[in-house]
């Protein structure tokens, strides 16, 4: 017998959707996709480097990598509405992928191209207290990473997920760190002007979510406000950071 049309149309969505599952199936896990790109790039770095000390192209490229990795962390918290597993995996992936990168700008930064200890007598104590906010981010990022352990996960439970909020001070003082420390780029006037409209745009999102939370009872501040105040403070404290604080002459 004949299937009717209400029925003929159930039948074919239940069919496309199975193959596409069969098909996400057949896919690698986003984890992985993150991981292996993690690898690749990290290796692309070393086998364009000429390996010539300071090493200036190693740190350069591990910073910046570092800095795309901790912003993708932030914008999918904004951005990710569902709590599927395959999500918060990959989100963790690329919050470690973030702690991989800073330790190998760590590494090629302090003693490849500072110099260590001995060679940070050389630098300015402006320059020491850059490093040291890096340093503070390298540290919280290094322990956001090992919370992320699963079975610490579990341990820390309810505890869990407020350490992870955490990553925004790293964040706060990866810019910190970025906006103070020497940086000698042939388009640096051009990757400021990016990095900033990108800032900002986390800026807002976040600010939106704060928004949401601030408006719910019993808290129930009017509509908008943090976003109304906190969007124009903040993106003029940016802009002054970025274009207007002489910290790329020194």
């Amino acid at each position: 017998m004949p299937l009717s049309a209400g029925k003929a149309a159930r039948q074919a969505g239940r069919d496309a959707q199975d193959r596409g599952s069969a098909f996400v199936r057949l896919c690698p896990p986003a984890s992985l996709v993150v991981y292996a790109c993690s690898l690749l790039l990290s290796g692309a770095v070393l086998l364009t480097s000429a390996h010539a000390l300071p090493a200036f192209h190693e740190t350069q490229w591990y910073a910046g990598l570092s800095f795309v990795f901790l912003y993708l962390t932030l914008v999918a918290g904004p951005l990710y509405t569902t709590r599927r597993l395959a999500g918060m995996e990959a989100r963790r992936a690329l919050g470690l992928s973030t702690c991989y990168f800073a330790l190998l700008h760590s590494y090629f930064g302090f003693y490849r191209f500072v110099g260590g200890l001995d060679g940070l007598r050389y630098w300015s104590r402006y320059f020491a207290w850059s490093l040291f906010a890096g340093l503070l981010a390298l540290v919280l990022l290094c322990a956001l990473a090992i919370a992320s352990l699963p079975w610490l996960v579990r341990r820390m439970g309810r505890y869990w997920k407020p350490t992870q909020r955490l990553l925004y001070v790293a964040a706060i003082l990866t810019v910190i760190h970025g906006v103070t420390v020497t940086i000698h780029l042939t388009h640096l006037r051009a990757i400021l002007i990016v990095t900033y409209g990108f800032l900002v745009l986390l800026v807002a999102l976040e600010l939106r979510r704060l928004d949401r939370y601030v408006t719910r009872p019993p808290r129930a501040l009017p509509a908008n406000l943090v976003t109304l105040v906190g969007l124009p403070t903040l993106s003029v404290l940016l802009f002054w950071a970025f274009f207007f604080l002489d910290h790329h002459a020194h």
